[in-house]
């Protein structure tokens, strides 16, 4: 007890337990926003005294149209394997855990529904195969743009945004996993 009689190493003591503090809540602050905000992905973003469907629910309908584009496109066998890429993508869309990797497959899935649709154009698909791939695309393009449109993204950069100065500089040093942006 000698040693905590000395003034300096009493203040750096208080210090160290200061700044243990300080970063634990922190960390229990953001870890609370981040839970927030990721249930907003999946349960809706509250705004204007209505909840708007999250973004989860409009991935199921984006992966069901790509599934159903890849399936009518697969019977032609200049698409066959755009259709066979489209379906992986959307199966790993389906199988991400966490939104960034949503966010990451989501981009890839539109990208190869997007050139699999261009290239069908120069097919001479069947009136029945027409007409129901025009049926899925309005369906696939409704879910994009709702999920581009979503007010999820724009949530989550206004909440970490209204972040103290501190929290946010401190945030770099604390392990606390922020819900990534669609």
């Amino acid at each position: 007890m000698k040693v905590l009689a000395e003034r300096k190493i009493a203040i750096l003591i208080t210090v160290v337990v200061a700044v243990a503090a300080t970063l634990f809540g922190v960390q229990r602050s953001l870890a609370r926003l981040s839970r927030d905000l990721e249930r907003m992905f999946y349960d809706g973003v509250p705004h204007d005294g209505y909840v708007e469907p999250g973004i989860d629910s409009h991935l199921d309908d984006y992966a069901d149209s790509a599934m159903r584009i890849a399936m009518i496109l697969k019977g032609y066998p200049e698409l066959t394997e755009s259709a066979d890429l489209t379906l992986s993508w959307r199966r790993e869309l389906l199988d991400a855990v966490s939104i960034s990797d949503k966010s990451f497959t989501f981009g890839r899935l539109s990208s190869t529904v997007y050139m699999m649709t261009k290239a069908a154009e120069s097919v001479d698909l069947s009136q029945r195969d027409e007409e129901a791939l025009a049926q899925f695309l309005t369906t696939f393009n409704g879910a994009e743009a709702a999920i581009k449109n979503s007010r999820y993204s724009q949530t989550v950069s206004e909440e970490w945004s209204k972040q103290s100065a501190i929290t946010k500089i401190l945030r770099i040093f604390i392990p606390a996993r922020a819900p990534g942006m669609f």
